[in-house]
């Protein structure tokens, strides 16, 4: 068996959609309410593109027609294609956006997160540091040039956030005990849970930036097998381009 478990992401940008009726239409009634919810436009059209799209792409590996591909919650929240009568394939998937970009992974039979931000993004990096990660990362931040310390507190985050994805778990309750590599170039990441976290499955995390769109990316596999990811941009609800390298 290989050691390598194969990932799809699915990105998509609000901009390249101006028709969000096909997406609307296959909302379930609690979608529809949570997105109507939103005060500010792109946040409902971003929250709309994204549910009305995982639907059609788990429509196209499950073969239920997207109106009717129902979720089970698990207790941390995080949602699980509730099986048909006669099986359905056991897709797992995390969507993460920031602004107007949207991604989505999944997996087959195994736990993904994912993570984006933008590169753009203001920060203080030792200030947010020093509240919610670990003294070995804000080590490796506080060795830097100052220039360097956005991208590598970003890089650090999304894999931090991907991690917690992935096992379903807080994020309150895993910042503070579980360190990352903040090296931007690393393709593979390694972390470390701390000795005084509680017991949580293992995980192997695959970096990835998104340079025409200045995104930085983390994905983890809850898994001891190495993600390979295959990128795709939809073209429309239910069909797909060829993969692309970030």
């Amino acid at each position: 068996m290989s050691n390598r478990f194969d990932i799809d992401v699915v990105v998509a940008h609000l901009a390249d959609w101006p028709d969000l009726n096909p997406f609307a239409a296959v909302l379930a009634g609690d979608e529809r309410d949570r997105a109507g919810r939103f005060k500010v436009s792109e946040a409902r059209d971003v929250f709309t593109l994204a549910h009305g799209l995982l639907r059609f792409e788990l429509s196209e590996r499950t073969g239920v027609a997207p109106n009717d591909v129902h979720f089970d919650v698990r207790s941390s929240g995080k949602p699980d294609v509730r099986p048909g009568p006669h099986g359905t394939p056991d897709w797992r998937f995390n969507i993460s956006h920031t602004g107007p970009h949207i991604v989505i992974a999944f997996a087959l039979g195994v736990d993904v997160g994912i993570d984006i931000e933008r590169l753009d993004r203001k920060v203080a990096p030792l200030e947010i540091a020093r509240r919610y990660f670990t003294p070995a990362e804000l080590k490796q931040l506080e060795a830097l040039p100052e220039a360097a310390r956005e991208r590598a507190f970003l890089a650090g985050w999304t894999r931090k956030e991907a991690i917690v994805k992935a096992r379903g778990a807080t994020m309150a309750e895993s910042l503070a005990t579980l360190t990352v590599s903040l090296n931007p170039s690393a393709a593979l990441p390694e972390y470390e849970d701390l000795p005084t976290a509680p017991a949580r499955p293992p995980c192997r995390l695959a970096a990835f930036e998104l340079r025409d769109h200045d995104l930085f990316g983390a994905v983890a596999l809850q898994s001891d097998r190495t993600p390979e990811l295959r990128f795709r941009v939809p073209s429309r609800p239910g069909v797909r381009l060829a993969s692309f390298r970030p």
